[in-house]
């Protein structure tokens, strides 16, 4: 998957999130940003703001959108999930017991496949 489908499905997914995707990518190759930095200065921290504020319902749908993503089983699209989401978010995980069993089956695997390869 291209980084400009990529990008465009977070945005689709999320529109509230365009304001900031148009922050983030206007001072650098605009829709043609990497997905890495997108995803990491985007939707990561608005993940962690919807989790520390405990909102259960929108922290629901970034991980069924992040999960529909790992679904592709496309190996950009994944690392973009694993390196810039999911490891953005793994404190969190370990902090929280309940998100973890909110994650789908792909990303609970790679949240346990990243904690044992760190020693956590």
């Amino acid at each position: 998957m291209k980084k400009e489908h990529l990008n465009k499905l977070l945005i689709k997914k999320f529109p509230k999130l365009e304001t900031n995707y148009i922050d983030t990518v206007s001072w650098q190759e605009g829709g043609f940003t990497g997905s890495h930095v997108v995803y990491g200065d985007v939707l990561a921290p608005y993940l962690v703001e919807c989790i520390t504020s405990e909102n259960i319902q929108e922290t629901e749908e970034i991980f069924g959108f992040i999960e529909e993503i790992l679904l592709f089983n496309e190996e950009y699209s994944t690392n973009v999930i694993v390196c810039s989401v999911i490891e953005h978010i793994m404190h969190l995980l370990m902090e929280h017991d309940y998100l973890q069993s909110r994650l789908g089956n792909i990303s609970s695997s790679i949240f346990k496949n990243l904690k044992d390869s760190w020693n956590l």
